[in-house]
Formats: structure tokens, sequence, C-alpha cells
């Protein structure tokens, strides 16, 4: 992973030195800083938050206790991106950006037994961290004085990372994951720009993404009812199966590290974890022209 961070970087800086000296004319190459919200899918991330919550749920439920829900899914986090633009005529431009899209949810379950036991309740932390490195190309179409719309898409390659952490409302292990992984990814968005002034501008835009990223590896460190242990590995997705409800086996999926694949016989379909940043963002920010 430390090779490929460098050999992004090299590739970011290599093109931007390729874009200011490609610059021959004011005007030419601008810088477009931008900030905002996200909203992403996250599916197999959700699916195993939910999946090890659900079991704490259901025990309690059967057990006749009340359940103070204060979990949810981890969609929303902060979008930021610095991009070089090189105008190509009056109409099109091309870019090469950096960006740093980050999220994290913490949801816990409390039960309150209807005995004299005392309270417990189940944890989940988990977070996502992403800095792509986008090139684009954009389509400026001009509406009024000082005022454009635009169309822009690109691909993006995606350094990635997640984290995860477990705390059970009851007798097991707590679990504390990291793992990271390299991915593609494309991007499409549409946007208005305002000049204010000669060489600064404003803008806001609206951009999609589609990003489904495999291949996590890291290490995940457990203690709790057995002695601290630690294994590294890949992350996996799959469905355990645990008798929540006496002779009413269930089925709860689960997202976490192994050294080896877990066995198919004892779990049923086990596949690699996909973190999927695919969703969109809202954007506003400053575009300078030099």
């Amino acid at each position: 992973m430390k090779k490929e961070r460098i050999r992004n970087r090299a590739l970011f800086f290599g093109l931007a030195l390729l874009f200011l000296c490609r610059s021959g004319q004011a005007a030419d190459l601008s810088i477009k800083i931008a900030g905002g919200f996200r909203y992403g899918l996250f599916g197999d991330i959700n699916s195993g938050l939910k999946g090890y919550l659900d079991v704490w749920r259901d025990f309690g439920t059967y057990e006749g206790a009340t359940i103070i829900d204060k979990t949810g899914p981890l969609h929303f986090g902060a979008d930021y991106s610095v991009d070089f633009l090189l105008s190509l005529g009056s109409s099109y431009s091309v870019g090469l950006g950096v960006g740093r899209v980050c999220m994290s949810r913490r949801s816990e379950l409390t039960t309150l037994w209807p005995d004299e036991r005392p309270e417990s309740t189940a944890i989940v932390e988990a977070a996502v961290e992403a800095v792509p490195v986008t090139i684009s190309l954009s389509k400026y179409f001009p509406l009024h004085r000082g005022l454009s719309a635009y169309f822009t898409g690109g691909l993006e390659v995606y350094p990635a990372r997640f984290q995860s952490s477990y705390w059970p409302a009851g007798p097991g292990n707590s679990h504390h994951q990291k793992a990271r992984s390299l991915g593609l990814g494309v991007l499409y968005g549409v946007g208005l720009e305002i000049k204010a002034f000669s060489r600064v501008a404003l803008f806001f835009e609206a951009r999609g993404n589609y990003a489904r990223i495999g291949g996590f590896e890291g290490t995940r460190r457990s203690a709790g009812s057995s002695l601290p242990y630690e294994e590294q590995g890949a992350l996996y997705y799959y469905k355990t199966t645990i008798n929540t409800t006496p002779g009413m086996p269930k089925e709860y999926p689960l997202l976490m590290i192994h050294e080896t694949e877990p066995s198919e016989e004892l779990y049923g379909p086990v596949r690699s974890a996909r973190v999927d940043f695919s969703g969109f963002a809202l954007l506003g920010g400053i575009k300078i022209y030099f």
C-alpha cells in the first residue's frame, strides 16, 4: 500500500507539472477548491453492522427486554477536493484533482432486562475514508454574462480505508478492525459557475459517482471472553447462523477480517467485502484563474 500511495502522488504531481508546462497563456490554468457533503451507499458495511446489532436485539426481544434503539446506517459525510484545470479552448477543460471523503457512524443498542440484571449495551462504530485522485473532462455552456453551466465526468483512483469496532452487550469478544484497499471509480456531475471577478468565480455542483471497492486487507484485534488475539488478512462478508430464539435459527450478516477464508460449510457463501462509495455529493467553492 505504501508503494501504491507513492505511485499515486507521483502521477498527480507529474500530470500537474505537465499542465503547468502546457499553459502558455493567461487564464489557461485554474484551480478549483470545493467542499460539501456526500451521501454514500456502503451496502456491505451497513448490512454487516446491522447484522451484529440484530443479534443482540433478538436475544433481548426473546427474553422480553425493552430495547433502546440508537442505531442507524452509515451514509452521510464530508467531501473535499482540489482540482487543477487546463482550458482547451473556450468550451472544454481537463482536470487533475485530489479529494478527501470521510464518514463515520456510532450506533448503540441498549437492553433493559425484565429481571435484576443490569442494562447492557451493544456498540458499533464504523468509519470510511478515501483520497480519490481524479482525471476529468468538463464542457461549459455560457448562459449569460458571467454565468455558465457545465457538465463534468472522469475517472478516479480510490485509495480507501475502512475501520470498525464492535462491543457486545453480553458474553463475547470485542473486535477492532482496520483495512485498506485501492480501487477505481467514475464520476459525473453538473454545475453552475458565476464569475465574481475577472479571475475569480464561484460554483455550485451536484456530483454522482460509482466506486465499489473490494480487496480490503488489514488487521482485527479481538479480546473479551477469550484471551486477546490478532488476525491479519482479508475483509470478508458472510452470514452466520445463531439461535437467538431457541429452535428458530436465523442468519446474520457479518463483516470480519480473517487470516484465511471462512468455511462455506459453516457460513454458507463467503466473499470479499465491498465498500461501496457510490452515491452523490453537493459541493460549492471557489475557482481561481491564473
